[in-house]
């Protein structure tokens, strides 16, 4: 009974609708994306942890990759949306240096270790552009009952405090702009930065 559950839980028609009742549509991530992360003619971006794909319409199809460690999320995102998609691990990227302008990041390193964090900021900033830009949000510590409830039921067991993502962040690049925010029932921290120099 448990590993169907889990089964049901964890497939991507599923995880998706109830992603969109918790976060309530995604409506501040998407802003956030629309503020801050929008992409310019011809910029490249990757959409690393793309999961089911959601973010994939805020960007150019023809410039828009997402990549997911779960094969499941990719063949869900390439039968319902635009753009490229693939199964890759952030940790060992296959992708030339410098090949994307912007690289989005929601909601994949509280799944992660410290250790593993740092080599997939390692690798983001390898194939950063070096004019380029990343947005990282993460799910954040929280003394909201609802949000601690939520987060007791997550998958991800590394959800840190605001000051430990910035922290992570920092020792690979340079925060333009940081902050936190509601949605729906969880709590974001995101970083927007640029690549520190070589």
């Amino acid at each position: 009974m448990i590993k169907f559950l889990h089964h049901i839980l964890t497939s991507p028609q599923v995880s998706i609708v109830l992603r969109k009742i918790v976060e309530n549509n995604f409506k501040k991530e998407k802003a956030v994306i629309r503020k801050y992360f929008s992409a310019g003619p011809g910029e490249r971006v990757l959409d690393l942890g793309c999961g089911t794909g959601e973010f994939s319409g805020l960007f150019p199809a023809k410039n828009y990759l997402g990549i997911d460690i779960d094969p499941k999320n990719i063949a869900y995102s390439q039968k319902h949306h635009q753009g490229e998609f693939q199964v890759a691990d952030a940790r060992r990227l296959l992708f030339a240096n410098e090949s994307f302008d912007k690289v989005l990041v929601v909601g994949v390193l509280h799944h992660l270790s410290a250790p593993d964090c740092r080599l997939v900021l390692k690798e983001i900033k390898r194939v950063l552009g070096q004019s380029g830009r990343v947005l990282v949000m993460e799910d954040t510590r929280s003394r909201r009952l609802t949000v601690r409830y939520m987060q007791s039921v997550d998958q991800g067991a590394f959800i840190r405090e605001f000051s430990e993502w910035e922290t992570l962040v920092s020792e690979e690049f340079i925060i333009q702009k940081s902050g936190t925010f509601d949605s729906g029932a969880c709590f974001y921290s995101y970083f927007l930065a640029s690549k520190a120099s070589p």
